[in-house]
């Protein structure tokens, strides 16, 4: 039987959202029987006064609270409420913020069901890229595993980000079935591109196209200290899969994507461990300078030559 009392909370608002359209679909086109209340300027009386409003024609009736900050006492005045429902009504109360040891929270844990839509961990990146390759599927179109995994490196594991740029992807192909790496790359920001292509480079050792893709993002001002970090963590992860021999260990003990751990192993032979323990330094070192005041540009290219072995 379903729940007459929802809780959603977590980082992933494309999942919520997804969660709260099922719900409205089940009451079929009687949007009129669904009041969206913004918990932001709750009045509790208002909230309690709708939860026992009957429709006019006796339906069923979704009521759908914003924004609830749950860790509030005064919450607690809806206890009663909850607990006498009309059993033709449907709460969803989608939480900005929750204390599992709150009496709103245990009774709706009782009464009704919670769902925390969490954000993937660094290591399930793996499980992010299925996610993307089942999200082109529903709209009839097919990714591979490595535009997935493109998709993923440029944009983030954030669901809705993710969701906005698949639908970009399936306009952008047409007619054409298959998604593929370029077409993944054809709608990145240039400045995204140069990035992957910079930190490719400089992990290849070929200073002429560390320089080519480090000046096209000082043409587009990108910010220099994140690159600097990402960079870093690359050269942190061929050192660490050297002692390290199982690429699923590596990502989770840096946090990162197993994909991303294989893509950077794969250039570890070009380094000794004395050499990038080495370029580890200089890279903290330039960071400290460019905090410091110093020329960015000129350093940042100093810096590339000393990676590259040059």
């Amino acid at each position: 039987m379903p729940s007459q009392i929802y809780l959603f909370y977590g980082e992933e608002d494309l999942l919520i959202k997804e969660k709260i359209n099922e719900q409205k679909r089940a009451l079929g086109d009687d949007s009129l029987n669904v009041e969206q209340i913004d918990a932001e300027q709750l009045d509790l009386e208002r909230l309690v006064s709708a939860l026992q409003t009957q429709t006019l024609l006796f339906g069923p009736k979704l009521i759908i609270v914003r924004h609830a900050d749950l860790k509030s006492k005064e919450w607690e005045a809806l206890l009663p409420a909850l607990r006498s429902l009309p059993a033709n009504t449907t709460l969803v109360i989608w939480a900005a913020a929750v204390d599992k040891r709150a009496k709103i929270y245990k009774l709706i844990d009782d009464l009704g069901e919670v769902c925390e839509f969490r954000s993937f961990a660094p290591w399930e990146q793996d499980q992010v890229v299925a996610w993307i390759k089942r999200r082109a599927q529903a709209s009839g179109k097919m990714i591979d595993t490595n535009a997935a995994t493109s998709l993923l490196e440029i944009c983030g594991s954030n669901l809705m980000k993710l969701a906005s740029e698949i639908n970009k992807l399936i306009t952008y192909v047409g007619q054409q079935q298959q998604v593929t790496v370029a077409d993944v790359l054809a709608l990145a920001s240039p400045g995204q591109i140069s990035v992957f292509a910079l930190s490719d480079a400089v992990a290849s050792k070929d200073l002429k196209k560390s320089l080519s893709a480090f000046r096209a993002l000082a043409r587009d001002k990108v910010e220099l200290l994140p690159v600097l970090a990402m960079i870093a963590n690359r050269f942190r992860i061929m050192l660490l899969g050297m002692t390290v021999k199982d690429n699923q260990r590596v990502a989770q003990i840096l946090k990162t994507s197993p994909y991303y751990v294989k893509k950077c192993l794969g250039t570890a032979a070009k380094f000794t461990p004395s050499e990038l323990k080495e370029n580890l330094t200089l890279l903290l070192e330039a960071d400290l300078k460019m905090k410091s005041g110093e020329q960015r540009l000129p350093a940042f290219e100093l810096l590339l030559a000393a990676l590259c072995g040059q």
